[in-house]
């Protein structure tokens, strides 16, 4: 991994670290309009939010290291034997969005948020943030800071590299 891309990397991660560590709570706990009280609220947000964050920014950034792993270490001769790896890159990125979702419904349901005298509300804002917390971790990282030849193979990443100089 080159320099350029090490440091990429490292600045994408912090942005994702600042927006979903500090961001994304402030707008649950102060900004976004719940009708529940703030003692439910917090609640949730103890037990299934926080809970479900970690597994998300934990699972983002461990195949993210995968994929720049593979990419590191592979070795190829043609266009098809790479072009090959888009599917891996796909199955990855998938993978962390369906296990943090599947995350957050077994969180939900064991601490029970999915009873229907519960707030549903959170149910239904929290899946596109998770949505998001993958592209911040998962998708933009690669984009930027895959090296070799896997470089272009996560989308959009030729433009991405183009506007950041890599």
């Amino acid at each position: 991994m080159k320099t350029k891309e090490f440091i990429a990397l490292v600045v994408t991660w912090a942005i994702a670290t600042v927006v979903i560590l500090w961001l994304q709570p402030y707008l649950f706990s102060s900004v976004i309009p719940f009708s529940m009280n703030s003692r439910e609220l917090d609640n949730w947000l103890g037990g299934v939010f926080w809970p479900t964050t970690w597994i998300v920014y934990g699972l983002g950034i461990f195949l993210t290291l995968i994929w720049l792993g593979k990419a590191a270490k592979g070795h190829y001769s043609n266009a098809s034997q790479v072009l090959s790896n888009g599917g891996i890159w796909w199955l990855l990125c998938i993978f962390c969005g369906l296990l943090s979702l599947i995350g957050f419904l077994i969180i939900s349901f064991f601490t029970g948020w999915l009873d229907a005298s519960q707030s549903l509300e959170p149910l239904w804002i929290l899946p596109p943030f998770i949505v998001l917390d993958v592209i911040l971790l998962y998708w933009l990282p690669t984009a930027i800071a895959t090296p070799r030849s896997l470089r272009y193979i996560p989308p959009f990443s030729m433009t991405l590299r183009k506007l950041y100089g890599g």
